[in-house]
């Protein structure tokens, strides 16, 4: 996918987004609006995804904030509420008369809530109301097609927070009898989950955890370890988490089912959704 024009301040309120939530100062706000817009202009043509102007300007947030991981206390707090809430879900999940389709949709939930920000009380409430949703695009019936003779399942996970949410699917899809395969980044970027968050919600005791290798925003390919790219191709099934794995991923040479809440109108467009819209959408 490659960017659109209105793509462009969203990527600087991206990085001015984080500088806000890490509490600092107004001039490293400026010194990060004014490096990611100079940056920006270096380009004539947008032909990249959005993904990967995203990542270089959380280089900048990074350099100026002076940590490589500005969002770690974000993400282990994100851990703990899903965490809790999870307790509740999983009676939900237990009454569901289809806990594939359940575990499906409480995953693409997942995917849209912002633990990191928001007090336990604001997402349990959000969550609930997400839940009473329809997918948008939903290619269900397709996926437990392609189950029935599926043996390995990589899963592309994307935030911390959002990972915990993803142990419903991966409990379900084992008690399917399938491997489960659970990717996390190789490094810290944004808030997106690695091997410490794996860790945090116990999903390294549930299945097969790998790290990509990467500290990309997304899923770059040529930038994944050898281990990652052997999976992606070789999996029978592959789960791709987020928007950012679906801009980075919705070109490459394989099928892929991507599950997702689009957040904004070019995302939309790609998966022929809508914004806010609950989107299961198979690429082959």
């Amino acid at each position: 996918m490659k960017a659109y024009p209105e793509c462009i301040p969203c990527l600087i309120n991206q990085g001015l987004n984080a500088v806000r939530k890490l509490k600092l100062p107004k001039e490293k706000e400026l010194e990060i609006a004014k490096r990611s817009l100079k940056f920006l202009s270096r380009f004539e043509e947008f032909d990249k995804s959005p993904a990967y102007y995203a990542y270089f300007i959380q280089q900048i947030v990074k350099e100026i904030a002076g940590t490589e991981d500005p969002f770690k206390e974000m993400k282990k707090l994100a851990n703990q509420i899903a965490l809790k809430m999870l307790e509740e879900l999983q009676k939900d999940y237990q009454k569901a008369s289809d806990k594939l389709a359940f575990s499906l949709k409480l995953s693409a939930v997942g995917n849209f809530i912002d633990f990191a920000v928001k007090g336990l009380f604001d997402v349990e409430r959000e969550v609930k109301e997400l839940l009473k949703k329809d997918f948008i695009v939903f290619d269900y019936e397709i996926f437990k097609e392609r189950l029935k003779d599926a043996f390995c399942v990589l899963i592309i996970g994307d935030n911390a927070g959002e990972i915990a949410f993803d142990k419903l699917l991966v409990k379900t899809l084992k008690d399917m009898g399938k491997e489960v395969v659970y990717a996390v980044k190789g490094k810290p970027i944004l808030n997106d989950a690695t091997m410490e968050d794996a860790e945090e919600v116990s999903m390294t005791k549930l299945c097969k955890v790998i790290h990509n290798g990467s500290d990309k925003v997304g899923t770059w390919l040529e930038d994944c370890s050898e281990e990652f790219r052997k999976y992606f191709y070789e999996a029978d099934i592959v789960i791709s988490k987020g928007q950012a794995n679906f801009e980075t991923l919705s070109d490459a040479d394989r099928d892929i089912f991507f599950l997702l809440v689009a957040k904004c109108n070019p995302i939309a467009t790609e998966t022929r959704g809508i914004v806010k819209g609950l989107i299961f959408k198979y690429k082959n």
